[in-house]
């Protein structure tokens, strides 16, 4: 398989034509519950849907608080989903960024934000066929990949008919797969694109007779550049693949009885750049405590390995034969730095950490490679030729059921991602005539929403951003349910310039001192008051 990289990347005009037909097709599906809910009246007249899907609402919704703190001006970010007070961090700049764009161009933060979805989601489907022609001369090779790796998702929506828990990897982890990441938020689909334009790169430099040391014009600032932003959007993304590629370079060195001066060039133009966000984090983690107690909450664990796997479904079993020839093989062309791929994010997602599943994202990269070899290696030769695309075709309704379910699913009408429409006009009059950022107190489901569409802090609203969740969370129950005695004191404690008083509020009770409060707005069932 030995090629030029010249050669290998060879894309003729009507397989972009091809490429951007069928991201276009897919940016549209994608698109299907946002338009549905948002077109089709399914709240009527007495919901509001926020713009953000249910799959990922909460999230979501930490985005837009960030992206708002960029239309203020800011790059530093607040947690605003918390009262308190803290010293502000450089962490996912991109939606600050989005804030400022969105500033500029004078368009309300959640356009720009859905824009910049589709924007990233097609950047990522064009790195991904990028990917394809790097490894593949044929076209039929690189559209198989291309399909595997967009509409591949797994077994998920099998187990959930028989337990009625969506709790594989193909339904709770949108980074593992493209499309799924194009539904959720901007900074998932960059990262995949980010990681599939870096393996274009070291695959084709770490080829057989390649003796290419890095420069600008062969990749190597385009290496450095990848990895600086991967810094900044998705740094856990670089710890696989940066354990890949030193295992790959350590044991070339082993096989010469020498320092691959080349080789760790090129491992250094990936590390390096990376560095300095490196210390960045562990120096806020540790001296910043608003940033380590945020750290301490940040769980998101993996699955068991049966879960994952499950999640991996019919893509993973394809791959099998190519992954079990790759080890047999350990051909220095592609197979062995993405073995070491593949081994080094099945290592890290089980290591000790609070977010093990972060470090998964990019795995259907290496499925669909191995799937797509496989079928030109293996499983070509044992089906008749008239058969091969039938069988495929008659797969892939079992690999993209789970999308089918998670489409779905996001076309509800449930309290989080829907609120009823008095709560819009209220946080559309905080954010006209309160002061700068002041907290308010709300319920949980709309406590969410307070940072991003009203510029205001909440006392609780997340379980990651608000810090110290559980008890915030808590207080504001009581709060409300009128289990605090005292229940001016909340209101002094975190400096409370406003309360929320409508439907979801009253779920909870009616606190006692509400009526010594000052009445300021009100909006149908939706009544905000001042101490």
């Amino acid at each position: 398989m030995q090629r030029s990289s010249v050669e290998s990347v060879q894309i003729t005009s009507a397989e972009w034509r091809w490429v951007v037909l069928v991201a276009g097709l897919l940016l549209i599906l994608a698109f299907v519950p946002f338009l549905w809910l948002a077109l089709s009246g399914a709240g009527g007249d007495q919901w509001q849907f926020m713009g953000i899907l249910s799959s990922n609402y909460r999230d979501g919704a930490t985005y837009l608080s960030k992206m708002q703190q960029g239309y203020e001006g800011a790059w530093l970010v607040y947690f605003r989903h918390s009262p308190d007070m803290h010293s502000p961090v450089f962490i996912q700049v991109l939606y600050p960024l989005l804030g400022h764009i969105a500033r500029f161009l004078s368009i309300p933060i959640i356009a720009l934000f859905h824009v910049a979805r589709v924007i990233a989601s097609l950047i990522m489907y064009m790195a991904l066929y990028q990917f394809a022609a790097v490894i593949w001369p044929r076209r039929r090779s690189r559209r198989i990949f291309f399909l595997l790796v967009t509409l591949g998702s797994g077994l998920g929506w099998l187990a959930m008919l028989f337990t009625g828990n969506p709790s594989t990897s193909d339904f709770v982890i949108p980074e593992m797969f493209a499309f799924y990441s194009s539904m959720v938020n901007v900074h998932f689909p960059l990262t995949i694109a980010f990681l599939s334009l870096i393996a274009s790169i070291l695959i084709v430099m770490f080829r057989p007779g390649c003796a290419d040391p890095p420069t600008v014009a062969n990749g190597g600032l385009v290496l450095a550049l990848l990895s600086l932003g991967l810094s900044l959007l998705y740094p856990q993304a670089l710890v696989p693949i940066g354990i890949a590629v030193s295992l790959y370079v350590f044991l070339y060195g082993v096989r010469l009885r020498r320092i691959p001066d080349r080789e760790l060039r090129w491992w250094l133009v990936l590390v390096a750049p990376a560095l300095p966000m490196a210390a960045y984090y562990v120096a806020i983690v540790n001296y910043n405590p608003a940033v380590a107690e945020w750290n301490r909450q940040n769980i998101t664990a993996s699955p068991d390995m049966l879960t994952f796997l499950i999640g991996l479904g019919v893509p993973l079993l394809i791959a099998l034969p190519g992954i079990i020839r790759a080890i047999r093989r350990f051909e220095q062309d592609g197979d062995q730095m993405m073995l070491f791929w593949l081994l080094s994010i099945l290592v890290v997602m089980y290591l000790p950490t609070n977010i093990q599943r972060r470090f998964t994202v990019g795995i259907l990269i290496l499925i669909a490679f191995f799937a797509t070899r496989a079928l030109e290696s293996f499983w070509f030769n044992f089906i008749n030729r008239r058969w091969r695309y039938r069988l495929l075709m008659a797969a892939v309704p079992t690999m993209t059921m789970t999308t089918v379910f998670i489409l779905l699913s996001n076309m509800t009408i449930m309290v989080g991602p829907f609120l009823q429409r008095d709560y819009a006009d209220a946080m559309s009059w905080l954010r006209a005539n309160a002061e700068t950022s002041p907290v308010v107190l709300a319920s949980s489901e709309v406590s969410i929403w307070l940072p991003g569409l009203a510029g205001t802090r909440a006392v609780y609203g997340h379980p990651f951003e608000t810090l110290q969740a559980s008890q915030r969370d808590q207080q504001v129950v009581d709060w409300y349910s009128g289990v605090d005695s005292d229940c001016r004191q909340l209101l002094t404690e975190y400096d409370i310039r406003y309360v929320v008083f409508g439907p979801l509020e009253q779920e909870l009770g009616t606190p006692s001192c509400l009526s010594t409060l000052r009445e300021v707005a009100e909006f149908g069932s939706v009544t905000i008051y001042a101490p």
